[in-house]
């Protein structure tokens, strides 16, 4: 990358004699997004008592923020061994179309279709993974070369139409089904969450990938295998976006071969902005989930209060900026 202390998943600190006294800077922020989003749950529930403070409003952004959430931290994998991949939007896209493509044009089951489209997904990380790490080619240049291959695809398989036809009820059940009155979007977004919680945090293969993250000079030296840990991690990738593609599609019932974009821009601004919290300087899942729901909790709330439909673009486009500065700031903290 060119700018490595931006994008990488962690910062090497050389230890230093007796107790480090921590930032008040990293104190403030390890908690910040949470309480962030009771602030902001507290100011709309009191400016939109009515229709903000409800059981249908926290299960609506439930239920829509469950696909972000899962394409967040497909977009955290990269981060935190120091790259960018920008093809996860198109990624999810392409899941979307293939899944409903595989269903209603071809007949093939829904669970299989599933499969494959996950795995077709995770098959683009791994191409990216291995032109970044076998080839060479930089991690931005690859991943946007291979989001305009697959948008083309898509869009050349749909001809730019919305796929709404023969779209099979299992399918649809999964983006809106429940078990035990929980939404099943929602449910696996949890499991994800845990799942990649653990992996990241618990795990000699998440302290890799974060070693990977903080110099991976120093990690070839230490006999770490550098270009599997990256293709691990943009196959990763690829198979969380294929899932939310998947799960929008069966939200919504059809399959859109332009929605994937939509979903890059909130994925990378919920990952930085994560990045701020829990472990501040450094990605993290628990953040990038806490920023995906503050995140969509500001932008309902601001749509509620009646503000005109750009303002989402504005907010999250700002949100961006400001948690990437905020993480290169408490990055610097961390260091002194």
């Amino acid at each position: 990358m060119s700018d490595k202390n931006l994008s990488s998943g962690t910062v090497s600190i050389a230890s230093p004699v007796g107790k480090k006294k921590t930032p008040v800077g990293i104190m403030i922020a390890k908690y910040g997004l949470p309480v962030i989003l009771v602030i902001e749950i507290i100011i709309f529930g009191i400016l939109r008592p009515q229709t903000f403070l409800t059981l249908d409003t926290l299960q609506t952004i439930a239920i829509n923020q469950s696909v972000a959430g899962i394409l967040a931290i497909g977009v955290v994998l990269p981060l935190v061994i120091g790259e960018f991949d920008l093809s996860v939007g198109a990624n999810l896209g392409l899941g979307a179309i293939m899944v409903v493509g595989l269903t209603a044009f071809n007949g093939v089951p829904v669970w299989l279709a599933i499969i494959l489209s996950v795995a077709v997904s995770g098959g683009v990380g791994l191409l990216n993974g291995l032109l970044v790490s076998k080839v060479g080619v930089n991690a931005f240049v690859t991943t946007l070369g291979v989001q305009s291959a697959l948008t083309g695809a898509v869009l050349w398989y749909t001809g730019g139409n919305v796929i709404y036809q023969g779209v099979p009820a299992g399918l649809v059940a999964l983006g809106n089904g429940s078990v035990l009155g929980i939404p099943l979007p929602v449910i696996f977004l949890v499991v994800v969450v845990l799942i990649m919680w653990y992996v990241l945090d618990q795990t000699p293969f998440g302290r890799k990938l974060y070693a990977v993250g903080g110099s991976k000079e120093a990690a070839r030296l230490s006999g770490l295998n550098v270009g599997r840990l990256t293709i691990l991690a943009f196959v990763i990738a690829g198979l969380l976006s294929g899932l939310a593609g998947v799960l929008l599609s069966a939200k919504l019932g059809s399959g859109n071969p332009t929605v994937g974009g939509s979903f890059l821009l909130p994925g990378f601004a919920a990952a930085f902005l994560g990045a701020t919290a829990f472990r501040p300087g450094t990605f993290n899942i628990l953040g990038t989930i806490f920023a995906v729901f503050v995140i969509a909790t500001g932008i309902y709330g601001l749509n509620l209060l009646g503000l005109p439909f750009f303002v989402e673009y504005v907010f999250t486009g700002v949100v961006l900026v400001l948690a990437v500065a905020a993480t290169r700031y408490l990055r610097k903290e961390r260091a002194m």
